[in-house]
């Protein structure tokens, strides 16, 4: 049994008709690499608005300089504190989360396509505007399940939070993972702010999400 917070009573809840426990491992590339391929043109022109210690002024080539850049911005951003999961979570929401529920499931990362939630149909970064699918959501967090130990703590139709056990420090890392949160959530830019402030969230034990 998997608890998740949540605004939504379950009994609004769409469960979906699909085992919570499957998910496609034929793809040969990840979702989130794939995500970053397909937005690395809003990726790049995000590049625009900071500039790096040394102020080059060259435009960013690729994603890799895009995240070189991007780790030598990231201590100046640090001034400023990332704010705190509570914080974004009354942003959006008067009262706290009313529910406690416990989802069977031996896939936590799964609870996307179980759950039929988040739902995200304003990002289409996939050919023909397709938008992310619940089996989309549950490989991004799958991936960072075993790389980072990211479990789901809240869940509900336009928001995930992330419980993250060991996060990247290194500013090299934070920077890429950054690059990886904006690419599968865009909308963090109206909550959080541009990637260095998106950065700032990386290294923390706690990851958030929100779709328009």
């Amino acid at each position: 049994m998997w608890p998740v917070i949540t605004h939504t009573s379950p009994t609004e809840w769409e469960w979906a008709d699909v085992p919570g426990d499957s998910h496609d491992e034929k793809l040969s590339q990840s979702i989130i690499g794939r995500l970053t391929e397909l937005l690395a043109k809003e990726l790049l022109t995000e590049a625009e608005w900071f500039k790096p210690s040394q102020g080059d002024p060259s435009p960013v080539h690729d994603l890799e300089d895009l995240a070189r850049r991007l780790t030598d911005v990231i201590p100046a951003a640090g001034t400023r504190a990332p704010r705190s999961a509570e914080s974004l979570l009354a942003t959006f929401f008067v009262e706290p989360p009313e529910w406690i529920c416990l989802v069977p499931t031996e896939d936590p990362p799964g609870l996307p396509e179980l759950l039929d939630a988040p739902d995200t149909p304003n990002h289409t970064p996939f050919p023909g505007r397709e938008a992310l699918s619940y089996r989309d959501h549950a490989n991004v967090l799958r991936e960072w399940h075993d790389r980072y130990g990211a479990e789901i703590c809240y869940l509900d139709t336009h928001e995930v939070l992330l419980s993250v056990e060991h996060p990247p420090a290194a500013p090299s890392e934070a920077a890429r993972v950054a690059i990886e949160h904006y690419a599968y959530c865009p909308d963090l830019d109206q909550v959080i702010g541009g990637l260095p402030e998106v950065a700032l969230q990386v290294p923390t034990r706690t990851w958030f999400f929100w779709w328009d």
